[in-house]
């Protein structure tokens, strides 16, 4: 891959089993390691790019965004947590 962002999509972090989604309402079924762009809810970035699972938490440099991954995947988001100072 030549995309600068492929270096981030295998980063080691804690994921739910694929089998514990239920993709049975979903337009397009994802396999392990299949690429999804998230949204994000506050924090740096508007959106990140996982691969199936996605990472159920990330480390940023000034907090930690957290996945809601409750429902449908288009209600999917990272939401932002900001360190205490």
């Amino acid at each position: 891959m030549g995309w600068r962002g492929s270096r981030y999509l295998d980063h080691p972090g804690p994921r739910r089993p694929a089998a514990s989604y239920d993709q049975s309402d979903e337009d397009t079924v994802l396999d392990v390691g299949d690429r999804i762009f998230i949204p994000c809810e506050g924090g740096p970035a508007s959106t990140r790019l996982e691969s199936f699972p996605p990472r159920l938490e990330v480390e940023e440099r000034d907090g930690l965004y957290v996945l809601m991954d409750d429902g449908p995947r288009d209600q999917w988001r990272y939401l932002f947590v900001p360190r205490e100072p």
